[in-house]
Order: structure tokens, then C-alpha cells, then sequence
């Protein structure tokens, strides 16, 4: 069972990290710890293969280099021989070429961050032997959230409304089938209900619906 540690202080981030982890493998078992503490004692009792680590935790200055550096480093002398991927939202070349010297095997910036990356990323590991992606402003339309729809309906209305130009939307029922893991026509029945659920309460579509 292939098991993976994320260690990150904000909530939001470190779920969304953690079902990106746990999309990316199958058969998989991932925990989530906010301070360096929790991740200490999970780290001595437990083993894992992949460890994703923000270095700017609690009781350690974000905007220090010497405790952003110790954090990373203090993560990998207690599980040296998992493969350890530093997340960050203040990313820059430098630091990571710091990281990598200290046996990082991986460096991302959250800004951007795209679904299957650590995938990509331990791809990127097995041929290069580091991984580097430094953030990048993807982001062309806003995201919209409704309570009237159901999750699968949220991202069956997510998927179109992100739909690049040029990309025809039975392309798209085909890749939100993969990824809810059902098939293209249920795919199209969520978006059409979502669709006019919407437009029945008079709720704003999303640009590209």
C-alpha cells in the first residue's frame, strides 16, 4: 500500500494536496499534518514512501530562509527514504536549488498547480532525478460555486466552464467520465442538469456554458 505524508498549516491547501495525492495513485493511503511536531511523531511511527512538505509551518518564520531550510531539512533526516516534494507558495529557482542539496527530490509552487501533478512529478523524478515547476498564473476566467448543485454536478459545471478554446465538449464529457469514473453520457446528464438547474433559478453561467 503506497502511503504519503502532506505537511502543510493551512486546511484548505493541505486537503486539496491530499486528494491530489490520493488522485494521482491507486491504492493509497494518505495523511494530512499540520505542524512539524504532528509530522514528527507520524514520521517515527509510521512509514512513508512519499512526503509533501510546505516550508513555512507554524513556530518556524515563513520569511526565514534559515527556518524554512530547517523545517525541509528536519522532515527528510526522519524519513530518509521517502521521496520528499516541497510545496510552496513563495517559490523562486534559488530555494530550490537549496532544497535539492539537502535531499529534496522535488520543488513546486502552488500557484497553477495542475490535477495529476505528482504524477508528472515522480515522472520527472525517475528520469531527471529533480522535479522543478515554479508557479505560473493559469488562471483566465473565475471560478464560480454554487449550493443548488451536487458535487458531481459543481464539476461536470467546473470542467466546461475551464474548457480550453478550440476543445469540443464531448471532449469534454469524455474527460470528466475518467475522472468521475463514469461514462460519458451520465457525464452529459450531470452537466445538463446542472446547466439548468442554474438557469432556473437565475443564477449567472459561467462564461463557456
Amino acid at each position: 500500500m503506497f502511503r504519503a505524508l502532506v505537511v502543510e498549516d493551512q486546511t484548505l491547501m493541505r486537503l486539496a494536496l491530499m486528494n491530489e495525492v490520493q488522485a494521482s495513485f491507486e491504492e493509497c493511503v494518505v495523511l494530512g499534518a499540520e505542524t512539524l511536531n504532528i509530522a514528527t511523531v507520524e514520521l517515527q511511527n509510521n512509514h512513508f514512501d512519499i512526503v509533501v512538505i510546505d516550508p513555512g509551518l507554524p513556530g518556524f518564520d515563513p520569511t526565514s530562509q534559515g527556518d524554512r531550510v530547517a523545517v525541509v531539512d528536519r522532515i527528510i533526516e526522519a524519513s530518509p527514504s521517502a521521496i520528499h516534494i516541497v510545496v510552496t507558495g513563495s517559490d523562486n529557482r534559488s530555494e530550490a536549488d537549496g532544497f535539492r542539496r539537502i535531499g529534496a527530490a522535488a520543488y513546486l509552487g502552488k500557484t497553477g498547480l495542475a490535477p495529476g501533478v505528482f504524477s508528472d512529478v515522480l515522472d520527472d523524478i525517475s528520469t531527471k532525478g529533480f522535479s522543478l515547476r515554479l508557479s505560473r498564473a493559469v488562471m483566465t476566467k473565475p471560478d464560480y460555486r454554487f449550493s443548488v448543485l451536487t458535487p458531481r454536478e459543481q464539476e461536470a459545471i467546473d470542467m466546461m466552464a475551464h474548457r480550453a478554446p478550440g476543445v469540443k465538449r464531448k471532449e469534454i464529457f469524455s474527460l470528466m467520465a475518467d475522472r468521475l469514473a463514469i461514462d460519458a453520457g451520465s457525464a452529459e446528464k450531470y452537466y445538463k442538469q446542472a446547466r439548468a438547474k442554474l438557469m432556473r433559478q437565475g443564477h449567472p453561467l459561467p462564461q463557456g456554458l
